[in-house]
């Protein structure tokens, strides 16, 4: 027997509702720049987003003193690029600069995208600047990179500046720019050091440049699946102690209950599979990763947690290491949260030294029952903070203004030029007065000179004295 047409009808919205609901949820930045480097049609990727050549593109302009050349990548038989974006790139023989258009003031993620496909662009080496500030510092490119950043943007416009070294060039293949979540980043985290931890704040306007994302016991989680289009890899090539017996990797099936109507936690900070997996330590164990990263740098360490481990409230107590230095003893997820499978995170700020290694630990306490898990870990990112205002690495002369740069050629040699005639003139103008003075002096009939004179103490004593030059008669 066939449906009535209502409950029909009723059944395909909420087919559509359920549809829907999800793209309806996803996050839709103010500002959004995907833009191809040098393609000549737009790529599209297999997160369903549409990236635009850099060609005619109405919200960016490309500035240059000299052609910026599109490359393509070499066709077949060489290997097929890992992806659209890769497929070309655009090279700057000299400084050059996008400028792209500001809808919302504000924190945005700046990621640029290199794939050397050809050697010139493998031994390419340059900077890379954005809004003023030095991001990449004698850069290099000798395999495929994503370079991920998150920076304040307090302009109606974003200058995305390339600077290539001395007799090099400089090259990208694609360039996202959108508005960052308030939630992603606060203002206050906890300095951990050999001495304790503090609160430290500020952080708000600060220059990040994420060098880890990992999904702890967790498979890749690629861009399609997360609302921010992030990669978060696999830990177990960070383990410090893989074979370590008092560890256990979990995994949940259920939801994640995220607060709702919070403005701090949400899917934006982590998506859902991040926290669906985790590995947990017993009572008596340490789990502990290690992650290489530049010397001399301070980073903001990001530990994600989410109960999916306890089989009720109140069971477990941990304690948490950053970089050696213990942040905090005996930590109860339960007390914070309130809830399991209920998403938390905590940022750690730290300074790493000559080492150039960062490790993160989670150790069990004896508040915990012995031989069950003690303590956790879903997810971590680690950033690296700006060292100066100026630059990631500290501060170069290395020249970003592009009205500077863009004005050279002719405009440089006219002002050259005038600057010699001034300095041509003021020395003119500086004889004629020593020659004027010459001549008065030689007129009035004195000079200035040195003669010993006696002192009156039998002593000779050298005195400056005016005598006339000539006898007027």
């Amino acid at each position: 027997m066939a449906s009535p047409p209502g409950a029909a009808r009723l059944a395909a919205l909420l087919l559509l509702a359920l549809l829907a609901g999800p793209a309806a949820s996803r996050f839709a930045p103010a500002d959004n720049h995907l833009i191809a480097c040098g393609a000549t049609a737009p790529a599209v990727l297999p997160d369903g987003r549409r990236f635009v050549p850099d060609s005619g593109c109405a919200s960016m302009t490309l500035r240059s003193a000299a052609p910026a050349l599109p490359s393509a990548a070499p066709a077949a038989p060489a290997p097929a690029p890992p992806s659209p974006l890769h497929a070309a790139a655009r090279v700057f023989s000299c400084h050059a600069s996008y400028d792209l258009a500001v809808r919302r003031r504000g924190r945005h993620v700046l990621r640029l995208h290199f794939y050397p496909f050809s050697p010139a662009l493998a031994s390419a080496r340059f900077h890379v600047g954005a809004g003023g500030f030095l991001l990449l510092h004698n850069f290099t490119a000798s395999s495929p990179v994503v370079k991920d950043f998150l920076l304040p943007v307090d302009a109606d416009v974003l200058v995305l500046t390339f600077v290539p070294e001395a007799g090099s060039a400089a090259f990208v293949n694609a360039i996202e720019l959108f508005s960052a979540p308030e939630e992603l980043v606060g203002d206050i985290a906890t300095l951990v050091a050999a001495d304790g931890v503090n609160r430290t704040d500020g952080l708000s306007s600060q220059v990040f440049e994420t060098l880890y994302r990992v999904n702890v016991a967790g498979r890749k989680v690629t861009p399609f699946n997360d609302t921010l289009w992030r990669t978060w890899v696999n830990d177990e090539g960070f383990l410090v102690n893989k074979e370590s017996s008092s560890s256990k990797a979990w995994s949940f099936g259920g939801r994640i209950a995220y607060p709702k109507d919070s403005r701090l936690m949400t899917r934006e900070v982590a998506p859902d599979n991040v926290y669906n997996s985790a590995r947990s330590v017993r009572s008596d164990g340490n789990l502990t990763w290690g992650f290489p990263v530049p010397a001399r740098n301070r980073y903001l360490v990001r530990m994600h947690f989410c109960d999916i481990v306890s089989k009720a409230l109140y069971q477990l107590y941990f304690s948490i290491y950053v970089n050696g230095h213990l942040a905090v003893k005996d930590f109860d997820i339960s007390s914070t949260t309130g809830y399991l499978a209920y998403p938390y995170y905590i940022d750690y700020v730290v300074d790493v030294e000559d080492e150039g290694m960062l490790k993160l630990a989670i150790g069990g306490s004896k508040m915990s029952q012995p031989g069950e898990a003690s303590g956790f870990l879903n997810g971590l990112e680690i950033m690296r903070m700006n060292k100066t205002g100026g630059g990631m690495d500290g501060d170069f002369p290395v020249v970003l203004d592009m009205g500077y740069l863009v004005s050279k050629g002719f405009g440089e040699f006219a002002r050259s030029l005038l600057c010699g005639l001034v300095f041509a003139g003021l020395f003119l103008v500086l004889v004629m007065l020593v020659l004027r003075l010459r001549t008065e002096l030689k007129n009035n009939g004195t000079l200035w000179f040195s003669q010993s004179v006696d002192s009156g103490e039998g002593k000779l004593a050298k005195a400056y004295q005016l005598v006339p030059t000539k006898t007027d008669y």
